[in-house]
Formats: C-alpha cells, sequence, structure tokens
C-alpha cells in the first residue's frame, strides 16, 4: 500500500506540470485577437474534423443521389408548371417596366451547395456548405431550400463555409405577410429540447389578426435577407404585450435535419449595378422594335 501511495504521489508531481500548461494555453488562446482565434480555429478543423466532415460529406452525398426517381421528377415537374406560369408574368413585368421607363431588374446570382452536418455536440445549430469564397460566398449571405429560408452564412473560408440555420439563438429576420400589410422580427423560441423549438413572429402590431396558416416571407429590411423568401406559416398567438404588439407561432417551412441541398443568395452583382447606374432607362414600349 505504501508503495502504491508513492506512484500516485509521484504521478501527481508529474501531471501537475502538464495541468498548469494547459490552463496556461487556455488562457493564452482565449486572450488572442479574433482574427488568430479564427486561423487556429481553421487549422484545427483542417486537420482534426477535416476527416469527420468528409466522411458526412460522402454519406450526405450517397444519399442524395440515392433519393427515389419518382421525387425527383415531380419537383421537376412542379418548377416547370411554375415557370410556365411565370412566363406571362414576366412579360407583363417587362412590358410594364417599358411604359414606366424603368430599367430591368437586376438578377441575382445563387450558387449550389451541399449541406454537411458535423455530427458533433454542441453544433447542432450549425453546418457546413461545400462552397466558400472562391464562389462568391460572403458572410450573411441567405442560404435557401426549395421549400424556404433555411439560415445565412457566418464565416467563409477557401473552399467551404460554415453557417447557422434557423434553430440558432443568434438568428433573426425581418419577416412580413405576403401582402405586405403586417411585419416583425422572426426568431427562435428554444424548447426544453431540442425537438420543441419553434420560430416565433414578435412586433406584429396590437391590432393585428393574423389567422392560423397565413404565410411569412422576408422583407427585405436591413439588407441581410433578399425579399420574398419563404420563412413559414402562422400558428397561433404566442403571447400578447399589453397593448403595443403581439407575438405569434410560426411553422417553419423548412427543418433544418432534412436540408441536404441548398443555394446560397449572392445578391445583385455589384459590377452589372455600377455598368447599369450609367445606363440610360429602358425605351418606353411604343418605341420598342
Amino acid at each position: 500500500m505504501a508503495g502504491q501511495s508513492t506512484r500516485n504521489r509521484a504521478g501527481s508531481k508529474r501531471d501537475f506540470p502538464v495541468i498548469i500548461g494547459l490552463v496556461l494555453t487556455s488562457l493564452i488562446l482565449l486572450n488572442l485577437p479574433e482574427s488568430a482565434q479564427r486561423s487556429l480555429a481553421h487549422s484545427v478543423r483542417q486537420m482534426a474534423l477535416s476527416p469527420f466532415i468528409e466522411v458526412n460529406g460522402l454519406i450526405t452525398r450517397a444519399e442524395a443521389r440515392a433519393r427515389d426517381f419518382d421525387v425527383l421528377r415531380a419537383q421537376m415537374d412542379s418548377s416547370m408548371a411554375l415557370i410556365a406560369r411565370q412566363r406571362t408574368l414576366a412579360e407583363e413585368n417587362r412590358q410594364l417596366r417599358g411604359v414606366l421607363s424603368l430599367r430591368e431588374r437586376m438578377p441575382s446570382r445563387f450558387v449550389a451547395v451541399t449541406v454537411v452536418r458535423a455530427g458533433t455536440a454542441g453544433s447542432e445549430s450549425v453546418f457546413h456548405i461545400d462552397a466558400g469564397e472562391d464562389l462568391g460566398i460572403q458572410p450573411f449571405n441567405a442560404v435557401v431550400t426549395e421549400g424556404g429560408l433555411l439560415g445565412q452564412v457566418q464565416v467563409v473560408f477557401p473552399g467551404y463555409a460554415l453557417a447557422y440555420d434557423w434553430s440558432h439563438p443568434d438568428f433573426r429576420v425581418s419577416a412580413m405577410t405576403v401582402d405586405g400589410q403586417e411585419h416583425g422580427i422572426v426568431e427562435v423560441a428554444r424548447g426544453a429540447f431540442r425537438a420543441q423549438d419553434r420560430l416565433v413572429l414578435r412586433g406584429a402590431s396590437f391590432l393585428s389578426d393574423l389567422p392560423d396558416g397565413a404565410e411569412l416571407v422576408t422583407s427585405g429590411r436591413g439588407g441581410a435577407f433578399p425579399r420574398g423568401i419563404r420563412i413559414g406559416h402562422v400558428s397561433g398567438v404566442a403571447e400578447t404585450s399589453a397593448g403595443w404588439s403581439k407575438s405569434y407561432y410560426v411553422i417553419p417551412s423548412v427543418y433544418p435535419g432534412e436540408a441536404t441541398h441548398a443555394v446560397v443568395d449572392l445578391g445583385m452583382d455589384r459590377n452589372l449595378i455600377a455598368a447599369g447606374a450609367d445606363t440610360p432607362a429602358a425605351a418606353p414600349l411604343d418605341r420598342r422594335p
């Protein structure tokens, strides 16, 4: 027993410098500038987490390729029907712009990406996308699926980027009803379990009376998210604030765990905007060839 106690004390003495070193290292890392911390985190991800992220990416892409052909065909048919219905609207819009001598609206740019979950503790609301600054992706770009808004890009690196979805506690988006009559801020209300997380529209006017099922889209205010992206639909009153405002529960149009593919909205090309600023307005309709 005496020999074992002696060995334990000797082991504790050897561990003490290691503990002190770890504490000092932690203090140094916590006091590093944000840019240095970001570079160090990037290096750790590349060395330690890269194999796991790559495996998750391969599994995600394999599952996507194995998706039922009939489902993809139905989605394609729905998209073709939507495009066919919008052709008349696009022509009417073009004619109206001609009558009012307005320039053509600058098109948005999109980058298709694969959504990859790290699968580590504490990263439930964060996901990777397999495209980065080399393709023009920037922080705060919106990440959108066929169902609607998924989240927002936060940190961009060459070849990949980190984003968080609407279940992140820092997520906020300016929202409105489709008719533009009611506005507010949509944020997450965390539940006791992650499965109980839900969205809430806050700041709607006290006299508002949004029916269940009323669709909410991004309003474009603040410039972080483009206007018109589907967020979800109303599902009852959450609370009323003493005659000032109302809050409504919102059922999201996209559930983060189901997203495998998305597009990143890069916004309008600034070069085209700069070129269009010096371009004369469109000619009136009666002068068009």
